[in-house]
């Protein structure tokens, strides 16, 4: 069966470590370029670009009335709200998501992210290739509103299985970002289209002031 091809989607990437050396760098270029091959246009979220370590205030926790939102924030939000989906690197640290890649995140409420698809790519030195982390973030992400696609693409031997200019040596993990990247480009579309034909169901269902959904009992006032 050939590739999905996209009718020109907005993705946006989001990479998750600013540790040194970073292996993050090889496998965004091995999926960057798949997703370009694939008529996506591919924005980069780079935590080690966006130096947002020194933020320490996310979005829904300024009084509007009161504070003055940084407007470096307002432009990423807005960013993230015109993705048509969203494609998310880890590696795992511990067992756990790389701190980096929830740093960047949690800088928006789940109205910047909800009703929208998200593929998850892993890696690690290990044989594991992250998938610890994987299986966190699905949950994490979930929270924020996102649209789970079934598959994940996990990378084990990363240092050895994806050179430094992204290229693989390994073809069940081109498999597996092919397989990925297909789910993500039928979600992200039919989410699309869908929208554009009925609207959303539930358009207020999260806001600027709520850490989650508004039908659950959240009163944090931090």
């Amino acid at each position: 069966m050939a590739p999905l091809i996209s009718a020109g989607l907005n993705i946006i990437l989001f990479l998750g470590t600013v540790r040194q050396p970073r292996n993050a760098d090889r496998v965004l270029k091995f999926i960057q370029p798949a997703l370009e091959a694939r008529n996506i246009t591919v924005t980069v979220f780079d935590p080690l670009e966006l130096h947002l370590d020194e933020v320490i205030k996310p979005i829904q926790y300024y009084n509007k009335s009161a504070e003055t939102i940084p407007q470096s924030l307002l432009d990423l939000q807005t960013r993230i709200k015109a993705a048509d989906g969203f494609v998310v690197v880890t590696a795992e640290y511990h067992g756990s998501i790389a701190p980096g890649l929830l740093n960047v995140m949690n800088q928006f409420p789940p109205n910047a992210y909800v009703f929208r698809p998200g593929a998850i790519f892993s890696y690690s030195k290990g044989r594991f290739g992250g998938i610890r982390a994987a299986m966190q973030l699905r949950s994490y992400l979930s929270d924020l509103g996102l649209i789970q696609v079934p598959g994940i693409t996990a990378i084990p031997f990363v240092e050895e299985r994806v050179a430094l200019n992204g290229t693989t040596i390994d073809k069940s993990i081109d498999k597996s970002a092919e397989a990925t990247i297909d789910q993500l480009i039928w979600f992200a579309e039919a989410i699309k289209n869908e929208k554009a034909a009925h609207g959303l169901r539930c358009t207020d269902c999260f806001d600027d002031t709520n850490l989650g959904y508004k039908g659950l009992p959240y009163n944090n006032k931090k």
